[in-house]
């Protein structure tokens, strides 16, 4: 890998051990520049793993963040080994039309829990179940309010 330090060309050593932190500068208006992560010739897998240890290139750890683009084409967003399951994490399907999370479809195709028109509803802690409304699992007494 070559990186560019005060206006010289240095080689750094990328084997498991990245020194210091890389910057990509991309200079055109195209897809064709940036940062690219090709599948694994392996497992078909891509991804990016947040907060690893420092000591070792493989493995997981507890508190460990996966973003990963699996075989099969969706995007998993997890901690740890959530990716694998899924009914765990947050996933984009592979075309893009439903958004489940932790199982239950939240947006688009399909959605058991949330906007089926392809919107994620927003909250804040409230609910109803049709004649009552709660605000974080507690009842709220509705009113007339004095103008």
């Amino acid at each position: 890998m070559w990186g560019l330090i005060n206006q010289l060309q240095v080689q750094k050593t990328y084997a498991g051990v990245i020194c210091s932190a890389e910057q990509i500068n991309p200079n055109g208006n195209n897809f064709n520049e940036g940062l690219r992560i090709s599948r694994s010739s392996v497992s078909n897998y891509s991804g990016i793993y947040l907060g690893c240890n420092s000591n070792t290139s493989s493995g997981t750890l507890s508190d460990q963040w996966c973003i990963v683009n699996t075989p099969t084409g969706e995007l998993r967003i997890g901690v740890r080994e959530q990716l694998l399951y899924d009914n765990k994490g947050l996933m984009i399907s592979a075309d893009g039309n439903t958004l489940p999370f932790n199982g239950s479809v939240i947006a688009g195709t399909g959605a058991s829990n949330g906007a089926a028109n392809g919107s994620v509803n927003y909250s804040a802690g409230f609910q109803s179940d049709g004649p009552k409304v709660y605000w974080r699992a507690k009842p709220v007494t509705l009113g007339v309010v004095p103008p």
